[in-house]
């Protein structure tokens, strides 16, 4: 019971300082978001709250090029965009199920001038576009049947379209799913004393021609 308590305090006092620093910006990344308070109920997706600028150093460490796109699954108000758009990805898209989340998304990056990024409003396990991308990020956003339907989704596209892959996950709540045999293979761990903030990295290569 104490360390609950001292994780919500924490994450309260985060929350409060991150605030006053983006309202000095104009941006809202760090109040956290029920799914009650958004219209959805928890088998649809889990609550938001933003990414911790922890995952850059996990992220520097990955060959990104101008030429390599990425897209944030569950993106909520963007905060991983932004902080993947600090690096040289030639495309940031995220998709989110909330429409409120959308608007406040699309306000913060344009407001932070991400020329380069796009937000598509919709759910993660429905969307046909991720022939897109080779980078795949996301913090715990969906439930493990959303999340197993929606990497149903970019396995297909890994197969329609064979690519070197990467997923970025932080708090890996489907880890199982993710390293099944035959999809992707975690290389990278990003430990962390708070639990949701531990970040895996898998990548998935195509298989080569004999």
């Amino acid at each position: 019971m104490k360390r609950v308590w001292a994780y919500r305090m924490a994450g309260r006092l985060w929350q409060w300082c991150a605030a006053r620093i983006e309202r000095l910006r104009g941006v809202d990344f760090s109040g956290w978001e029920t799914m009650e308070s958004l219209g959805f109920d928890a088998q649809r997706g889990n609550q938001y709250q933003p990414s911790a600028r922890g995952i850059e150093a996990l992220l520097k460490k990955l060959p990104i090029t101008p030429g390599d796109a990425v897209i944030d699954i569950g993106c909520g108000k963007g905060k991983a965009m932004y902080l993947l758009g600090r690096l040289p990805f030639r495309t940031v898209a995220g998709i989110e199920i909330s429409p409120v989340l959308c608007k406040t998304a699309r306000k913060n990056l344009k407001r932070l001038g991400m020329e380069n990024s796009y937000v598509f409003c919709g759910d993660a396990a429905e969307f046909e576009g991720y022939d897109e991308y080779n980078y795949f990020y996301m913090f715990n956003a969906l439930p493990a049947p959303v999340f197993a339907r929606a990497l149903g989704k970019i396995e297909k596209s890994l197969s329609r379209r064979p690519r070197k892959a990467w997923f970025i996950y932080l708090n890996p709540e489907c880890h199982d799913l993710l390293a099944r045999g035959g999809g992707f293979r975690l290389i990278k761990t990003r430990r962390h004393p708070i639990r949701w903030f531990r970040c895996n990295c898998y990548v998935h290569e195509p298989e080569k021609n004999v």
